[in-house]
């Protein structure tokens, strides 16, 4: 664990899988730092010259915002490919939460990625930190839309028929390495799926009401506005909760060797 500057963590290298940073998110970050809440540390990639971040950038903001020019950081030793690639998998179980949209997107970039698309399913899950099955679905719908279009029959001529390439037999499920990985990754998929669900079930409600459609539009975005609030005090909660258990840890230790040395120090006198 280091102290870094602000100004010397580069985030200009594309490690930041988010699409954006959520503003009110930061300023929450930010008064909890005010409040005197010490919070995780950011994560950095050290390639001999540049310090690169790769997971933390709320965290980066807020600090920004509350005047602070250092930032505690586990520092890794990798170059900015590493960062990118440790990014992938950010905030799956603390932080800022991903919402389904984004760990989607988070599976697309992976995908897209000319080395990481020829992985196994379940590699890139473990990349991802999604379920095989995430990744499997997207695999395939992304096959069938990038699918050729057959083409287009010559004026006054007939249709050719291209020939197909061979192509491998189609998986029909994802593979998991033991039973256990299933039952871990299904667990995870039923989250995403109950996610999915609430937010059905929302547009099914709004879409029910006897109201205009100006009124539909801004209850949907009052709904969504207060999920979003509570995402954001969860992740502080859970935030809050790691810097007082890692607290409570060091309290721990530390009394253990004052314990120590006291008997130490009891032995000594005795002798």
């Amino acid at each position: 664990m280091i102290k870094l500057e602000l100004s010397k963590i580069r985030l200009d290298g594309g490690t930041q899988p988010r699409k954006s940073i959520i503003e009110e998110a930061v300023k929450n970050y930010t008064e909890v730092l005010l409040d005197g809440v010490k919070m995780p540390p950011v994560t950095v990639f050290f390639d001999g010259k540049d310090y690169w971040l790769a997971d933390g950038f709320h965290r980066y903001h807020a600090h920004k915002a509350a005047g602070f020019k250092e930032i505690e950081c586990d520092q890794k030793t990798g170059t900015k490919r590493d960062a990118f690639i440790f990014s992938l998998g950010a905030n799956a179980t603390h932080g800022m939460p991903r919402t389904n949209e984004e760990k989607r997107d988070t599976v697309i970039m992976a995908l897209n990625d000319v080395e990481i698309c020829g992985m196994k399913d379940r590699e890139i899950a473990k990349i991802c930190n999604v379920s095989t099955m995430t990744v499997w679905r997207i695999r395939k719908e992304l096959d069938l839309q990038k699918a050729p279009k057959p083409p287009k029959p010559p004026k006054g001529g007939k249709p050719q028929t291209p020939k197909p390439p061979p192509a491998p037999p189609p998986k029909t499920e994802p593979e998991y390495d033991s039973k256990e990985d299933m039952l871990k990754e299904m667990a995870v998929e039923h989250q995403e799926l109950a996610q999915e669900n609430t937010k059905l079930k929302d547009q099914l409600a709004i879409k029910q009401l006897p109201a205009t459609k100006e009124a539909k539009a801004e209850v949907e975005a009052t709904i969504g506005s207060l999920r979003k609030e509570v995402s954001d005090l969860e992740a502080l909660l859970r935030s809050v909760t790691s810097s007082r258990n890692d607290y409570q840890q060091k309290n721990a230790d530390l009394l253990k060797q004052v314990t120590y040395w006291k008997r130490r120090a009891e032995k000594a006198e005795k002798a």
